[in-house]
């Protein structure tokens, strides 16, 4: 593992040049970051409140440390903030009514000698779950999308509304297109063994489709694609604000 470490950060340096340090050091604060959310929820702090502060942490370091444009890089938090609170609407009480936090029972033998009694609230721990898997694809899409846009408004400063619009969404469907694919082979790769499993007791359709970790995981992937596919509308409606105040001043 030490070795593979040491082949990523070489590679990455030659391929990036001491921009890679940056991006090295933004990965590392990250890293903490997350490892901090963990311990602050072990020890007993608010999931959400937590998740919140450590989830603005993660976007700045993430957008603001590897984007030179400042304007870029300030709509672009801008949209991955609104999507965050979008996503969080939308998962408070989908994750309630669900009921697909917690563990299954799949995880019975690994569990059989544990206590149960974490003393934490697992819906709003899916709930934290699901805001954190969601940061690095919304602000790689909001920075792709505010990048490209930004550039052709600068380029043709007398765009109208409808076509800025529309040059954000001909921009984002490309962007689109591939990030759906991503969080779909995400999904596939992280429940294989879930499936394998499944496989071999026989679950019927009924028993896969209400099956508590199957659930989850469905749950996740389809909130991610939501706040990827409202990045667009949002940046691109951003961008045309900060054009307009541009040319009245």
């Amino acid at each position: 593992m030490l070795y593979l470490f040491l082949t990523f950060v070489v590679l990455l340096l030659i391929v990036m040049g001491t921009r890679g340090l940056t991006l090295l050091f933004g990965l590392g604060i990250n890293v903490i970051s997350v490892l901090a959310l963990l311990i602050l929820i072990a020890d007993g702090f608010n999931i959400l409140i937590t998740t919140g502060i450590i989830a603005m942490v993660i976007l700045v370091v993430a957008i603001y440390m590897n984007v030179d444009n400042t304007k870029t890089a300030s709509t672009a938090f801008k949209t991955s903030l609104l999507i965050m609170v979008v996503i969080l609407l939308i998962t408070v009480p989908l994750e309630f009514w669900a009921n697909a936090q917690g563990l299954a029972a799949e995880n019975q033998d690994e569990l059989e000698s544990f206590s149960l009694a974490a003393g934490i609230s697992y819906p709003q721990l899916a709930i934290s779950i699901i805001v954190i898997n969601s940061l690095g694809v919304i602000s790689e899409t909001s920075v792709a999308i505010t990048s490209g846009l930004n550039e052709i408004v600068e380029n043709k400063p007398t765009l109208t509304p409808t076509e800025i619009f529309n040059d954000g969404f001909s921009v984002g469907n490309k962007i689109l297109n591939t990030q759906t694919n991503t969080l779909l082979f995400n999904f596939f790769s992280s429940t294989f063994p879930l499936f394998f499993v499944i496989h071999s007791l026989g679950y019927g359709v009924g028993e896969i489709v209400n099956d508590k970790l199957v659930v989850a995981e469905v749950l996740t992937t389809l909130i991610c694609t939501i706040g990827v596919i409202l990045t667009v509308p949002i940046t691109s409606y951003l961008v045309y604000r900060g054009s307009k105040k541009v040319t009245a001043n």
